[in-house]
C-alpha cells in the first residue's frame, strides 16, 4: 500500500497514463506496471510515486503519480530498453562508503528529491542515506555529494 493505495491501483492508474500520453511508443508485447517507489519530497512536504512501465525487452517508460487520489504528475519514455530504472541499494552503500570512508552508522537508503543541480529531474531522485554525523545523496549514476546545491541545474 501507498498512502491508502493498492499495488493494484498505482499499476493501473500508470498504464493507463502511460498508454494516453505515449500512445506512440511501440511495445514488445504487453506493457507492464514495475513495482512503484515512494520518493520523499526534501523541499516541501510529501511524496511521490514512480512507476516504472516495461515490456519483453525492458524498462519503456516512468510515469510519477501524486500520492493523493494518484493523479499523473509526469511520464516519460526510455528510449533504451536496457536503461537501470533505480541503482540498488547495495550499489548506494557501496558508494557513500567508498566516497565518505571516515562516515560511521550508516543507514538504510531512501529515495528523495529537491529541486538542484545533483538531480534536476523528479524521475531521476536521489538517494539519501544517513549517517552518524549527517546524511550524503547519491544519484542513480552513484555519484556521492555531502550538500545539495540550490535550484535548477545549468
Amino acid at each position: 500500500m501507498s498512502d491508502g493505495h493498492s499495488k493494484n491501483e498505482v499499476s493501473r492508474a500508470a498504464l493507463e497514463a502511460f498508454r494516453a500520453r505515449h500512445a506512440g511508443v511501440n511495445a514488445s508485447g504487453e506493457f507492464h506496471a514495475g513495482p512503484h517507489v515512494r520518493v520523499e519530497r526534501l523541499d516541501r512536504p510529501g511524496a511521490y510515486l514512480l512507476v516504472p512501465i516495461h515490456d519483453a525487452v525492458g524498462l519503456r517508460g516512468i510515469v510519477q503519480l501524486g500520492t493523493k487520489g494518484l493523479p499523473v504528475e509526469s511520464s516519460a519514455v526510455i528510449r533504451d530498453p536496457g536503461t537501470v530504472f533505480l541503482a540498488t541499494e547495495e550499489a548506494v552503500l557501496a558508494a557513500v562508503q567508498t566516497a565518505l570512508p571516515n562516515r560511521l552508522d550508516w543507514r538504510k537508503p531512501f529515495l528523495a528529491w529537491r529541486p538542484c543541480r545533483e538531480s534536476f529531474d523528479s524521475m531521476r531522485p536521489l538517494w539519501a542515506v544517513a549517517h552518524r554525523d549527517g546524511q550524503a545523496y547519491v544519484t542513480q549514476s552513484c555519484e556521492v555529494f555531502e550538500v545539495l546545491t540550490t535550484g535548477r541545474g545549468g
